[in-house]
């Protein structure tokens, strides 16, 4: 059987010059922004408003990161990677494995993507969004477009969706080792955050089950720590990239880094939590604004620990979801 894989993620811009489209795309997605139903039919001109107004500033934080997101390059070599493995894994069946990727935001976008995914002829495809835990703004908006997709090319080859796998034991034993292998930087106890993206509030109230399964998985994470380790650690989960005028989730990254600074720590150690490859809220936002603001208030070690990648583990993690009994 020749089995597809399609990972999917939210893309970034690839130079300056598409950062004003790039944020265009990501306003416009209705799962974004959740305008009352009088407001919709302005989406668009919304979108085009916010992106006009940001963009200038945006630009200068990617131009500090190498002047476009890395993330394609990083999802890529996810794919390529996960394909070998499978391929490997399997080589004694009469299964072969095939992976693609479509970006939510950028190139490539599903449209592109799909046409090589019909052409491949597959018996079976697999969609894993490249976001740990579920939120309807990232998995449930890229799964609905697939859906959308699917829909509208009469597509008939049997379609498996992968919502989350935030608790997948390979994942959690990554993460796990990510956090034990900055400690030596470290003396004495340290205050580890693990950061999340942020989530407006009333996707939670509609029932989003992002914040429980951030709690849940960072709790697991901990619990694969021994105890004579998890002295050292005072972790507590924080919430980083808030736009806008609604409330978000608390308590914000930033926001604790300041008091924690006020109250005289000295070590942080930041674990982005619900990212698997560098972003622009990573390199520049935890990497570059959050590490000066923590300096500035004498936070002497701040330290952030190494995004999955590639990583076999990660790869294990990916691996599993597509077939259970690896």
């Amino acid at each position: 059987m020749k089995k597809g894989i399609l990972l999917l993620q939210m893309g970034g811009p690839c130079c300056i010059n598409n950062i004003e489209n790039f944020l265009f795309n990501l306003f416009n997605d209705p799962f974004i922004i959740q305008l009352p139903f009088f407001l919709k039919p302005f989406q668009k001109n919304l979108a085009q408003f916010i992106a006009s107004k940001r963009a200038p500033s945006v630009a200068i934080n990617y131009e500090q990161i190498g002047g476009r997101s890395p993330i394609l390059y990083e999802t890529q070599l996810q794919a390529k990677t996960l394909e070998e493995k499978l391929n490997e894994d399997f080589k004694n069946s009469q299964d072969e494995y095939q992976c693609f990727i479509a970006m939510r935001y950028s190139y490539p976008f599903l449209d592109d993507s799909f046409k090589d995914i019909e052409a491949a002829n597959l018996d079976s495809l697999t969609v894993v969004p490249l976001y740990p835990q579920y939120s309807t703004a990232t998995s449930g908006s890229s799964i609905w477009e697939v859906e959308e997709k699917i829909k509208a090319t009469n597509y008939k080859v049997p379609t498996n969706y992968i919502e989350s796998w935030e608790e997948n034991p390979f994942f959690l034993e990554l993460i796990k080792n990510r956090i034990l292998d900055e400690l030596d930087k470290f003396e004495g106890k340290i205050k580890l955050l693990f950061s999340a993206h942020g989530l407006p509030e009333k996707y939670i109230k509609k029932g989003d089950p992002y914040q429980k399964q951030i709690i849940s998985c960072c709790q697991k994470i901990m619990d694969k720590i021994d105890d004579k380790t998890k002295e050292r650690l005072q972790w507590l989960i924080t919430y980083q990239s808030r736009v806008g005028p609604v409330k978000w989730l608390e308590p914000n990254t930033e926001d604790v880094l300041k008091e924690l600074g006020r109250e005289g720590e000295k070590n942080v150690l930041i674990v982005p939590i619900s990212f698997v490859g560098d972003h622009i809220e990573t390199l520049h936002e935890l990497g570059i604004e959050y590490k000066e603001v923590a300096q500035e208030l004498g936070i002497e070690n701040y330290h952030i620990t190494k995004l999955p990648k590639a990583d076999p583990l990660l790869v294990k993690a990916l691996a599993s979801c597509v077939e259970p009994d690896l």
